[in-house]
């Protein structure tokens, strides 16, 4: 018995020991949110105040100090999100995970983009031109990540992946850009689908999904194999969808003038929308020095905020969605491979080999080529490559960079003529830059370079690459969509199409009206607009076209069961609210898809359906589509018959019933939109079963649902189950009446230290709606407990 004893003892000492080693090891590698440092570079300490919810607040007695300062702290809660950052677009991820076939396939993808050429370029012309401010902020932020890869802990990641630290350089700053311009982008995701989908269908198919053809420039005979243009589409929504990272998806903002705010000074709302991750992309920091202050949301691995505010001013951004993309298809000399025709000359591709290092494996090189128009980009899909070389046309890496220049100056505003002027620097990704400042001013900018393309052009298709159908120049920002201090009092974005510029519609991938009629419709209903009311629209989750939808849809539903029954007056009755009790969302999603999938999958087939209801013209065209009673989608090629929309609705009505029936039961109450809309927020490593409790947040049920302000979006896959894949990054209000009372919140915390407190400690606040102050009063600060001091000794 003694020797059980014993045995029991030493065994409970032997586990004590490793929970106190476990411990103390975790001790070493979380960020140190007190005490002091020593920081090799600094002209004098700065000092770092942490509120609740671990934002610093930076003070430094000079900018360089200053953005060094930032840029150690900002590598203690965020380096490996940085790595990953840095590492998409020069295609150098599967160094990290090995051989993973969507990872080695977005190696390849990034590379033969050719980002990280152009980020090169880009880095030589800013040294090229002397010791600028702006070069020097950026390097005294590097040399403070730097600072913290040689001096502080190893995050847990690399140790997990066996990963070493290696210093940043500025080359590494303008790939984090190129890689998040890239992500803003769709047509590598709709052109060629676009393409395929016309070759099958014909241009009478095309207007009901909001794709205008114009049958007598019909190009579809110079593609014989559309097939292939699909599996161009479904591969790059394929590698975009696994990417360990944020992708930026859309965004909303309105700016409240004074004549219309309960305040009488400015009120200001963001919240751009960009897909789940843990950590989530912005970090909140609030830099300052004697003459200089900013309360920003930084990228990993950037050092000036795209989103930021002061005393003075406040700017925001939601995506532009304008088509910066074009493709071609190169004509080939028949004599000699490796040429092509364009202006009537036969022209050499330029060619170079890359080769991408992965972990345990053998290197892959392949070869990449180039035409006049940018990089051929057949090697993507497998079978790709031996048909006729495509091209990508991007506005990004046709024309010089001032990306960086750009937010350097959001971050450095003064007034509106400072924020128009930096607006107009914006090449790609188009960005709805969003202005208020304190001395009354609101504006809009649609601000990107937009190609002036041949009346004959659509840009939505793969084009011929021998020249008559390229961009010939760009509108002058002067002709751009904006709006500055209009008579209503309020400007907005949501994604939507903008009004005509330059005698017409501007082509893009715009998101639906849903979200833009809401925003109007909720500002006009007052007469004056409160900080509350602000609170209240950026979780708002009321959609109006869906009522307009079923008031089209449901008089022609049949139901044929007493369950069938039910659902019909339990959608007759919904509002278009989508809280976690409700179950009109849950029958409307099952309803609507089967709706779609029945209208379009015997035209599209199984291929060219799974791409479509992954892009933004499935969200578009479901409008257009439902409330066109005659749309030649109806009738089902497959029947002898000639269906109609009552045929198909009544069809896909009573398959979503059932779907529901056997998924969650005969008691349609307990079909509550909450448990088939959850969220969670995946970390990079998630794929780990026993990390994903600690390093993932959530899951969590949730209200809210695709298309409305709230934008909590998901997947359509026919399943009946909705896990939220993207939403707002960040809700957002700036008071300018009282800049104290402004409000933030973000999906789940400032730090991406999985050992932080605030690693995850907003997830739950965000998924209820909840919002937090952002601290910018200088008194309230300098009385926070927490305090860090870093200092050259």
């Amino acid at each position: 018995m003694k020797i059980l004893k014993y045995i029991l003892s030493a065994l409970l000492i032997i586990v004590v020991l490793i929970f106190a080693i476990g411990y103390v090891y975790t001790l070493g590698i979380r960020p140190d949110y007190s005490g002091e440092i020593n920081l090799k570079g600094l002209s004098s300490p700065a000092e770092i105040y942490f509120d609740d919810y671990g934002v610093p607040h930076i003070f430094a007695d000079n900018k360089e100090d200053m953005y060094m300062a930032f840029g150690y702290q900002h590598a203690q809660e965020r380096l490996w999100q940085m790595e990953l950052l840095r590492r998409l677009a020069p295609g150098r991820l599967s160094e990290v995970f090995g051989e993973i076939p969507n990872v080695v396939a977005a190696d390849k993808l990034f590379r033969t983009l050719s980002i990280d050429q152009y980020s090169k370029e880009s880095a030589k012309k800013l040294r090229s031109q002397g010791d600028t401010e702006m070069l020097r902020y950026l390097e005294a932020y590097l040399a403070g990540i730097n600072a913290f890869i040689e001096d502080g802990y190893t995050p847990i990641e690399y140790t997990l992946t066996g990963l070493d630290k290696t210093p940043f350089v500025l080359e590494d700053v303008y790939n984090v850009l190129g890689y998040m311009c890239f992500s803003f982008a769709a047509a590598q995701r709709i052109d060629p689908w676009v393409t395929a989908v016309n070759a099958k269908v014909g241009a009478p198919y095309m207007p009901d999904l909001d794709i205008d053809i114009d049958p007598n420039s019909e190009l579809i005979q110079n593609y014989p194999n559309y097939a292939a243009y699909e599996q161009l589409s479904a591969k790059a929504t394929e590698i975009m969808d696994a990417l360990p990272v944020p992708t930026w998806i859309g965004s909303n903002s309105w700016v409240i003038a004074p004549e219309k705010s309960a305040t009488g000074q400015v009120l200001f709302a963001n919240d751009p929308h960009i897909s789940f991750a843990q950590p989530s992309v912005w970090y909140e920091a609030h830099l300052n020095t004697p003459d200089y202050e900013a309360y920003g949301y930084h990228v990993a691995g950037i050092p000036f905020a795209f989103l930021s505010h002061n005393r003075k001013t406040a700017v925001g951004l939601t995506m532009f969605e304008n088509d910066d993309i074009d493709f071609f298809r190169e004509e080939v000399n028949p004599e000699n491979a490796n040429q092509y025709k364009h202006n009537g000359e036969w022209k050499n591709f330029e060619i170079r080999t890359e080769n991408i290092q992965i972990k345990g494996a053998d290197d892959q090189p392949f070869e990449v080529k180039s035409s006049v128009h940018g990089p051929v980009v057949n090697n993507v899909v497998t079978g790709f490559d031996s048909l006729a070389p495509v091209s990508m046309w991007w506005v990004y890496t046709h024309l010089p960079n001032e990306m960086l220049e750009v937010a350097y100056e959001f971050n450095n505003l003064n007034d509106i003529n400072d924020a128009r002027a930096a607006a107009s620097k914006i090449h790609a990704a188009g960005l709805n830059v969003m202005y208020g400042d304190a001395e009354g001013n609101v504006a809009w900018w649609a601000s990107a370079k937009l190609p002036i393309r041949p009346d004959s052009v659509n840009s939505k298709m793969i084009l011929p690459g021998t020249g008559e159908y390229d961009p010939v120049g760009y509108l002058p920002f002067s002709q751009n969509p904006q709006a500055e201090n209009p008579d209503w009092n309020y400007v907005y974005s949501a994604n939507n199409q903008p009004d005509s510029i330059a005698g017409g519609l501007y082509p893009g991938y715009y998101l639906p009206e849903d979200r833009a009629l809401r925003i109007i419709n909720l500002i006009e209903q007052d007469e004056k607009i409160d900080l509350q009311k602000m609170q209240d629209m950026l979780v708002d989750d009321k959609s109006l076209v869906i009522r307009n939808i079923l008031a089209e849809l449901l008089p022609e539903v049949q139901p044929e069961s007493q369950t069938d029954r039910d659902a019909l007056k339990v959608l007759s009755e919904w509002s278009g609210s989508h809280d976690t009790n409700e179950v009109g969302p849950t029958i409307y999603q099952a309803f609507i898809y089967r709706v779609m999938r029945e209208a379009t999958l015997d035209e599209m087939g199984d291929d060219l359906f799974i791409d479509f209801i992954s892009t933004t013209t499935y969200k578009r065209s479901i409008g257009r589509m439902t409330m066109n009673k005659e749309s030649v989608w109806w009738d089902n090629i497959d029947t002898d018959e000639k269906e109609t929309r009552k045929d198909i609705v009544t069809a896909a009505f009573q398959s979503a019933v059932a779907d529901l029936t056997e998924k969650l039961g005969t008691d349609i109450n307990h079909w509550s939109w909450g448990k088939v809309h959850t969220v969670e927020h995946g970390h990079a490593l998630q794929s780990v079963n026993a990390l994903r409790p600690y390093f993932n947040a959530g899951p969590f049920e949730a209200g809210s649902s695709v298309e409305v302000i709230n934008n909590l979006g998901f997947r359509m896959d026919g399943d009946s189950n909705y896990p939220v894949t993207f939403g707002p990054s960040t809700r957002r209000i700036v008071d300018f009446s009282n800049i104290d009372n402004s409000m933030s919140i973000l999906p789940t915390g400032n730090s991406g230290n999985v050992f932080s407190p605030h690693y995850k400690d907003q997830a739950e606040m965000f998924v209820n709606g909840e919002f937090r102050p952002m601290l910018i009063d200088i008194k309230k600060i300098r009385e926070l407990d927490r305090k860090l001091v870093l200092k050259d000794e």
